[in-house]
């Protein structure tokens, strides 16, 4: 089978690039009004509190991992995304956990949004990556 004109291989590939495109469009668009790039965020993105921003690190941070898993071991990418998803998740997981009360320390360096839309970005990126793949 001739493989040249096949972008994604599998439903799972198609799943992953467009998560990471909408995961890296919600990172990137707070990050470009924060730097005079663009005007204003719309008005469903400019009300979303740090809150939601920890929760969507932490969900899509473990969507990274099992992307990871899924990934064929021999492939590149297999090891970079289990380790990158695990410390995204950390970084998400932390302040959801504190919040809670489960773990006492605080982590006044995770409190900058700014931080936290450009981890954002950096998942929906290697979700992008990771969905445009070929096994």
């Amino acid at each position: 089978m001739d493989k040249n004109g096949i972008v994604f291989t599998r439903p799972r590939d198609t799943v992953s690039f467009f998560a990471g495109l909408f995961i890296a469009a919600f990172g990137i668009l707070p990050l470009l009004v924060k730097f005079d790039a663009i005007g204003t965020l719309p008005s469903f993105l400019s009300g979303l509190p740090f809150a939601v921003a920890v929760w969507v690190i932490a969900v899509a941070g473990l969507y990274v991992v099992i992307d990871g898993f899924i990934e064929p071991p021999a492939h590149g990418l297999h090891w970079f995304l289990i380790a990158a998803g695990l410390v995204l998740f950390l970084v998400g997981l932390l302040p959801v956990l504190h919040s809670f009360g489960v773990i006492g320390m605080s982590f006044g360096f995770l409190d900058n949004l700014v931080l936290y839309h450009s981890v954002i970005t950096i998942e929906g990126i290697l979700l992008l990556v990771g969905g445009l793949t070929e096994h």
